[in-house]
């Protein structure tokens, strides 16, 4: 009976807080025209220039204009000497800087893949150059990123 009773009691109570309705105000500031704020001139925004390419990019990956997709990649280092591995990774970057390098360590070997290639024929190319100069290079299937802008 005491369980009942406190039952009784809570809902009775706590209906009135649950029961609330939501009202919209809107306010419009009838001085805002006529009179101009201390602070209006004095604002300033100091942000970092990065953060709008950083929306920009978000927003391109949103509206799907930069995707992954299926590709290829020209592989120009497989080792386990991290060293060597950083330091043909800067190679390249410094021969042919329009060109994205990507290096990945998969325990215990290192990799290094340039390029982002829809098709095997388009990394034959830069598969020929980068041969003569690294020795040991393959075209490998890959996921790239597609971009349908143009590079920042």
């Amino acid at each position: 009976m005491k369980h009942i009773v406190f039952i009784i009691l809570s809902i009775w109570f706590a209906a009135p807080m649950m029961s609330h309705a939501q009202t919209t105000v809107s306010y419009t500031d009838p001085y805002k025209d006529s009179v101009k704020s201390v602070w209006d001139n004095n604002i300033s925004v100091f942000k970092d220039q990065r953060i709008d390419i950083l929306v920009k990019k978000h927003r391109d990956i949103q509206m799907g204009l930069i995707r992954s997709d299926r590709g290829y990649r020209v592989q120009i280092y497989y080792g386990s000497d991290r060293n060597e591995a950083i330091k043909r990774n800067v190679d390249f970057m410094r021969r042919y800087p329009g060109i994205k390098t990507y290096m990945v360590y998969t325990r215990p070997q290192y990799r290094v893949k340039v390029g982002d290639f829809q098709t095997r024929q388009d990394a034959v190319e830069l598969y020929r150059e980068t041969i003569a100069l690294y020795g040991a290079c393959m075209i490998v299937p890959d996921k790239i990123v597609v971009n349908t802008l143009q590079d920042d």
